[in-house]
């Protein structure tokens, strides 16, 4: 009597526990679904209370006090979403308005100038901006101010709620720390250094990023103004946020300010071309380096992947969450690597049986 291949048996249970959970996909993905629109706000809070906590040590170390500390920071972050909806918001929406406006005839000069047949993409565009013109255009307007924010209610209670969560978490920071260093001190030290090491990857990263982002900011928003770019404010919050997906989003950036620019002059658009080639190079040779230095350094073709698996499923905030995800999970594949190893012989030594 032959003796039960474990290997295969193990594998047909894996795919029979995978095919009843796909059968009740309906029970569990309704309940999964719930669990996490019920913690997301505090998932966020607590998201921010970590950006904001080196800030806050900053600040205690010279000797002012934790509640100050916590005022000033939040006070610090009022003062610049206040001055940039003040001063940058009216702005963009007068560059979005102008481009929505002038999307069609966009489409309609790409046709002609080409020789492109543009007649189902520009009804398609035409009936898209006229949407979003409709929609930026009702929430512009004093009279119907309050529809529009009825409708925002859910968004704006979870925003409060973040908010007002934030603070406490960032209050709490230093203890939570505290508990979360001795507990796992106590029960794991390879686990503490794990954790430990985690932190510092997971910091580094979202430092880097952020520094990031305020750089792509400006820069090409003061390049575009500089060269007489109709959208450049639109152009630079693109450039800022599309920092946050890996290669493509520079891509994005570009294709758009160079299809503006090539309807409107030749000039604008050989000027536009040149920044577009010159300037990511010097993002991606000199000032990415210069930033994240030698930390959360992910093979290309993985961050292509990871990005791509994390948007199909999960939309942007797939996209979003895929690079720390990932950095995350090569710490702890690096940190029990000869674990991994150890697991790897022993089947195969039982294969060879």
């Amino acid at each position: 009597m032959k003796s039960v291949n474990y290997k295969y048996l193990n594998i047909l249970l894996i795919l029979g526990i995978a095919y009843l959970l796909f059968l009740m996909k309906d029970v569990w993905l309704g309940v999964v679904t719930k669990i996490f629109n019920i913690s997301f706000p505090f998932i966020i809070a607590f998201g921010i209370a970590y950006v904001f906590y080196p800030f806050l040590k900053f600040l205690i170390k010279k000797g002012i006090p934790k509640w100050l500390s916590v005022l000033i920071i939040i006070l610090s972050v009022l003062l610049i979403v206040g001055l940039t909806t003040y001063f940058v918001f009216p702005l963009f929406i007068d560059q979005l308005i102008n481009l929505l406006s002038s999307i069609s005839k966009v489409t309609s000069d790409l046709g002609l100038k080409y020789g492109i047949d543009m007649n189902t993409i520009n009804s398609y565009v035409i009936n898209l901006s006229s949407k979003l013109l409709e929609s930026v255009g009702t929430f512009i307007s004093s009279g119907s101010l309050i529809k529009v924010l009825s409708g925002w209610v859910d968004v704006i209670t979870k925003f409060i709620i973040i908010f007002i969560v934030s603070i406490y978490f960032l209050s709490d920071m230093p203890k939570i720390r505290l508990k979360i260093k001795d507990f796992m001190k106590k029960k794991d030290k390879k686990k503490y250094e794990l954790i430990k090491n985690i932190d510092n990857e997971i910091y580094s990263y979202l430092k880097g990023l952020g520094i990031f982002m305020i750089i792509q900011f400006f820069e090409y928003t003061l390049l575009f103004l500089i060269i007489g770019h109709p959208n450049f404010l639109l152009i630079g919050i693109l450039a800022c946020i599309t920092t946050v997906i890996p290669y493509f989003g520079g891509i994005i950036t570009n294709l758009i300010a160079l299809v503006i620019a090539s309807v409107i002059s030749s000039k604008l658009f050989i000027l536009t071309l040149i920044i577009t080639l010159v300037f990511p190079n010097i993002d991606g040779y000199v000032i990415s380096p210069k930033i994240y230095g030698k930390t959360n350094e992910l093979p290309a073709i993985l961050t292509v992947f990871v990005v791509f698996a994390g948007g199909a499923l999960f939309g942007f905030t797939g996209i979003v969450i895929a690079v720390p995800l990932t950095i995350i999970l090569m710490a702890i594949i690096k940190a029990y690597k000869p674990e991994i190893e150890k697991g790897f012989k022993k089947i195969k030594n039982k294969n060879k049986l």
